[in-house]
């Protein structure tokens, strides 16, 4: 019911970010995949169900041609996904430094973070009162910890 994995809101924007790898060298559509996952994380792995429908939207929008190259379609990026590339740099430039941020952010709360929040989520109404209330304590104490962190922040910026 609940899906606590880390998510990119990319909608939107998938298609620069296809293009973003293509600018440097033709990929297939599982090199897509697999280049989206490392630039994204290993926990963020796209579907086939979104890579290929976004080449074949590129290809559509005349961004990107293929060729069949050993039974794998290839694709290219062209001139003029180059220049939409370049129309949305400002897009593209935004998304890498919420991936960075990301990344940063899940590299410090360690790799046992989300899981644990899919657990409690998941096994929440199966806990005491008691132990409910030392959920929402500790989350109580952890928000205002971060609010105060945050804070403190924003002042000596």
């Amino acid at each position: 019911m609940y899906d606590v994995k880390p998510r990119f809101r990319i909608r939107g924007l998938f298609k620069y970010l296809v293009l973003y790898l293509l600018k440097d060298e033709p990929l297939h559509g599982y090199e897509v995949m697999q280049r989206v996952s490392k630039l994204l994380g290993e926990e963020y792995e796209p579907s086939p169900g979104i890579v290929y429908p976004t080449l074949q939207l590129l290809e559509d929008m005349d961004c990107v041609v293929s060729e069949k190259i050993n039974r794998k379609t290839v694709y290219h990026i062209t001139e003029k996904g180059r220049r939409i590339l370049e129309e949305h740099k400002d897009k593209i430039d935004l998304l890498m430094q919420r991936i960075r941020a990301f990344k940063e952010f899940h590299a410090m709360v360690g790799p046992e973070f989300f899981p644990l929040m899919k657990e409690l989520i998941t096994s929440y109404n199966s806990l005491s009162e008691e132990e409910k209330e030392r959920v929402r304590s500790t989350f109580r104490d952890f928000i205002r910890e971060l609010r105060s962190i945050l804070d403190k922040g924003d002042l000596d910026g």
